[in-house]
């Protein structure tokens, strides 16, 4: 026998992987990086309507904070109520700035109870496309 067909002679040896281990292992490793991957996804989704939810309340924030410091928050001189108006917001909320990209509409309640000598603002932020409020502020203004 030569030494070329000694050497093409398969000789069984312990080492390495066989075809199906490797696949395994491979359908292991996708399976569980298919659950991260949807864990980082979600938690990605997650940040974004973080993010949208807190540009909602800081816009709201700039309004309540325009009222209080009006001369006379429970005059409301020159606040009245706002329907759903998209921004740019009309006088006197002009000073009120989007900190995001996102689109917001915004509308105005203020309700004045003469007997208790209060008046109530609120502030509705709405995404565009829906019908309920996506971030609500009230507060209660007295004459003192």
């Amino acid at each position: 026998m030569s030494t070329l067909a000694a050497s093409a002679q398969r000789r069984p040896c312990g080492a390495g992987f066989t075809f199906v281990e490797l696949m395994v292992a491979l359908s292991l490793f996708a399976t569980v990086s298919l659950f991260v991957l949807q864990a980082f996804i979600g938690g990605m989704a997650h940040a974004g309507r973080s993010n949208e939810n807190a540009a909602a309340t800081t816009l709201a924030i700039q309004i309540m904070e325009q009222i209080r410091a009006s001369a006379n928050p429970y005059e409301m001189v020159g606040y009245t109520d706002l329907p759903r108006t998209p921004l740019p917001l009309p006088a006197p909320y002009t000073g009120v700035v989007n900190p995001s990209p996102h689109v917001f509409e915004v509308a105005v309640d203020v309700t004045r109870d003469e007997n208790l000598t209060l008046t109530t603002a609120s502030v509705q932020i709405y995404r565009p496309a829906d019908a309920t409020p996506f971030v609500t502020l009230t507060t209660v203004l007295d004459d003192q």
